[in-house]
């Protein structure tokens, strides 16, 4: 339930969003609340995201914003553990597959970088047209601040990050209009939030009905050390002495040397003949309705007992037990008053996709309206002339 998931043709939304500094979208929000606009018309979509015919085959232009070929392929892998960059990965299966494979291959991954692309230009003309130019030297400040922590990723070593940010295909001033473009789309999704309305008691018990069965469960836990004592091998110093009696007797004295303050785990090593007296006597966590007998009379005595407690002598079939309770849960689920905050923090989740699925509508049709499939396949086959021209010399 946590964790909503969404095919869409515009897959990058939530990609881009989530590596916007919250500072800068708190920035935005708190210094111009008094300056939104009601989300876009059906004509004004149109209007803004029209792929214009560009004179190029290499350059798609959605509301007046240049996308290139190089923007697409020489931008980061998809996998942050990555190294190579999405044309490095394009190259190498370019050089070892026939063409109608390679496009194949790559076509579903250049669209879903290209409409990562498009989504941030549509979000980046939507606060921009909003904020209009009082927001630039705020913008100007964050984006050198994103640089400056750039570098000191990279050791405070300028060369270093200057050669990353090569790879990525940026340099530095494209790198802070890239993290400025960020900072407007998520300023333009956050807008559509209602995160600061506050929430009720009555969102809050009806978000987490909904939760408690998968998220809030807790079962029944029962965890305890135990000298268990058999009687069947207790040592008998005469042969007339009665088992019984000298097992709760061996228990008593048991009873009394952990009253003085000695180890319970030392003595369960040294007297017990249970399974798991090597252990010092300590039992596995489990269900207490899963002691078969004559174990399960620990769980009954152990409902009564708080952590740390020691019971005992416990008589059972052919044992004499002496308890101690290390941790007891009962089965049920977690209280509201427990959870509250991962409620709270499942509600302004659940906001945020409303509001991102609203987004989604004018970003579907502005996706549609560009001949996104005529200019991925020129990149493409361009890519694929140049490689292997070049592994044919």
């Amino acid at each position: 339930m946590q964790d909503v998931k969404g095919q869409r043709s515009n897959g990058g939304l939530v990609a881009a969003v989530l590596l916007l500094a919250a500072c800068a979208v708190a920035f935005l929000l708190t210094g111009c609340e008094g300056n939104k606009k009601a989300a876009l018309s059906e004509a004004e979509i149109e209007r803004l995201t029209f792929a214009q015919k560009p004179d190029r085959p290499d350059t798609l232009i959605v509301s007046g914003e240049e996308i290139t070929c190089d923007m697409i392929t020489d931008s980061p892998a998809e996998d942050a553990s990555s190294e190579t960059s999405l044309r490095q990965q394009l190259e190498e299966f370019a050089r070892n597959a026939p063409q109608d494979v390679f496009l194949q291959w790559a076509r579903p991954r250049v669209k879903r970088r290209l409409n990562n692309e498009i989504t941030n230009v549509v979000l980046y003309k939507r606060a921009q047209r909003e904020l209009g130019e009082k927001a630039d030297e705020a913008l100007d400040r964050m984006a050198e601040r994103e640089l400056r922590r750039f570098i000191l990723e990279h050791g405070s070593n300028n060369a270093e990050a200057d050669a990353a940010l090569q790879a990525m295909g940026r340099n530095r001033t494209t790198f802070k209009e890239w993290k400025k473009k960020q900072i407007l789309a998520q300023y333009a999704v956050t807008s559509q939030l209602s995160q600061s309305r506050p929430i009720t008691h009555g969102e809050l018990l009806e978000c987490y009905e909904r939760m408690k069965a998968e998220s809030f469960y807790q079962p029944g836990l029962l965890q305890f050390r135990l000298i268990d004592i058999q009687i069947t091998q207790v040592e008998l110093s005469d042969p007339n002495d009665d088992p019984i009696q000298t097992a709760l007797a061996l228990a008593e004295e048991l009873l009394q040397k952990i009253k003085a303050g000695e180890d319970f785990a030392a003595l369960a090593e040294k007297y017990s003949h249970g399974h798991r007296s090597a252990f010092g006597g300590l039992w596995k966590p489990r269900d207490p309705e899963a002691l078969a007998a004559p174990y399960d009379v620990l769980a009954r005595k152990a409902a009564a007992m708080e952590p740390g407690e020691v019971a005992g002598p416990i008589e059972a079939d052919d044992h004499v037990f002496v308890m101690k309770l290390e941790q007891r849960q009962t089965e049920g689920y977690q209280p509201l008053r427990e959870v509250q905050d991962k409620v709270a923090e499942q509600i302004i989740t659940e906001r945020r996709q409303a509001a991102l699925k609203r987004l989604d509508t004018e970003l579907v049709q502005q996706t549609a309206l560009a001949n996104t499939d005529q200019f991925m396949d020129h990149c493409l086959e361009s890519l694929y002339r140049q490689v292997n021209a070049s592994s044919d010399k």
